[in-house]
């Protein structure tokens, strides 16, 4: 089971029309001492370059890399597209899918394959929270497994200003999609998730912590910082 590097969970957030982004997930985590796991820290980059192109539609291109007992490697390449229906933004329900697809690997694997990721959209706002469900599945187009697996992820925040909110995020991976691992062995984690916007640039800050430290969970624990940046 794979730590993902590709740590957020999708929402309404997403370039207008003609506009462009960058943006940049970076992670640093202690993997748990086993035979099969990495030795030392792991630190995963994910560089994402996305475009609107109006309606609720936007492209992009993701490139993920690692950096691990002094070797920096460039671990895939998948192009995305996303899709959100016209809504109110301050309050209410919405909904969408984010796609991608792509060749993928990651330092908690010992052989990459190519993939297609549906991530579906919930949300909803209310007052000053907002809440958001991703019941992603990732469907495996090459390699020795070709099991659907279910990696679910969620957030919860709380608006504390016009510009920052405070909340939880949630990311895991369930196993087969066929056969969802009992809960002690899922890889699941929760973070504490600080997120403030600027003129021009959005951040993120998170810790987390696994909930299944002795059972599936293959970290002790993770930092991760985002950064999003307006190119127009």
């Amino acid at each position: 089971m794979a730590a993902p590097y590709e740590l957020r969970v999708y929402s309404d957030d997403i370039p207008k029309r003609d506009q462009a982004e960058l943006e940049l997930i970076l992670s640093v985590a202690q993997p748990k001492a086993t035979d099969n796991s990495p030795h030392g820290r792991v630190t995963q980059t994910l560089i994402e370059y996305g475009f609107g192109l109006g309606n609720g539609w936007t492209v992009g291109l993701e490139l993920p890399t690692s950096h691990i007992q002094g070797q920096h490697k460039v671990e895939g390449l998948k192009l995305e597209a996303q899709y959100v229906n016209a809504h109110n933004k301050d309050e209410g329900v919405y909904w969408g899918v984010r796609s991608d697809v792509g060749y993928t690997t990651t330092p908690y694997e010992s052989q990459g394959s190519n993939s297609m990721g549906i991530n579906p959209i919930l949300g909803y706002r209310l007052a000053a929270w907002h809440f958001v469900v991703n019941p992603s599945v990732e469907v495996p187009l090459s390699g020795p497994s070709r099991q659907t697996l279910f990696q679910p992820s969620a957030k919860v925040a709380r608006a504390l200003s016009g510009t920052r909110q405070l909340g939880f995020e949630y990311f895991s991976s369930w196993g087969r999609l066929a056969a969802v691992l009992p809960q002690r062995q899922r890889d699941e984690t929760l973070y504490l998730v600080w997120d403030e916007k600027l003129t021009t640039s959005r951040w993120s800050l998170g810790l987390g912590k696994p909930l299944n430290p002795s059972g599936g969970s293959v970290d002790k624990w993770v930092v991760k910082v985002g950064v999003n940046l307006d190119l127009d």
